[in-house]
């Protein structure tokens, strides 16, 4: 059985319930985008050190990043960087949890908050 917490739905609405404003939700997006990129750039041995796949996280993240690339609002960022995709829905959600934890802004301590609260 999936592990309810990473279900893309769960996900896609965990990520709009944190980010309740708009410098929550410039956050979200960007802690997105930061881990993406360094998971296409990251070597295929630090990715397994990190327990991702190495050869499907890159294709996963590069794809999700480009579905949601022409998006307007963060709402459809969310719903087409996830598009029922779990792998990518356990990334976003853990790349949130990641930049949430070691950044110091108002927005990060925002969102921390609420995925505290959330789980």
């Amino acid at each position: 059985m999936k592990n309810a917490a990473t279900q893309p739905g769960t996900v896609v609405r965990t990520l709009l319930r944190i980010a309740v404003a708009g410098r929550e939700e410039r956050f979200v997006a960007d802690a997105v985008v930061q881990y993406f990129d360094r998971i296409m750039n990251a070597s295929g041995r630090k990715l397994k050190s990190y327990g991702l796949r190495p050869v499907v996280a890159p294709v996963a993240a590069e794809l999700a990043l480009n579905r949601a690339r022409s998006a307007r609002t963060y709402h459809e960022f969310v719903a087409r960087l996830i598009d029922d995709d779990e792998y990518v829905a356990q990334m976003a959600l853990r790349a949130v949890q990641f930049y949430a934890s070691s950044a110091q802004n108002g927005a990060a301590q925002a969102v921390r908050r609420n995925l505290a609260y959330i789980h």
